[in-house]
């Protein structure tokens, strides 16, 4: 990630559990969860957090 990238927040299935990555400012942080359910959640909130309107899609890559 590089510095005036935009802001962004994924949910990711990730070997067993979840994974958010959240990019702000070209700072990327990863925060791993359990359940979907917690992870959707934070996701949603840093979402807000960002004024990011839309929610993409999970990737189950």
């Amino acid at each position: 990630m590089v510095a005036g990238e935009p802001n962004d927040v994924r949910v990711k299935r990730c070997g067993g559990g979840w994974v958010v990555h959240t990019v702000e400012d070209g700072k990327l942080t990863v925060l791993r969860f359990k359940t979907q359910s917690p992870a959707e959640n934070f996701a949603d909130g840093q979402r807000a957090r960002l004024g990011l309107a839309a929610k993409p899609p999970i990737d189950e890559r």
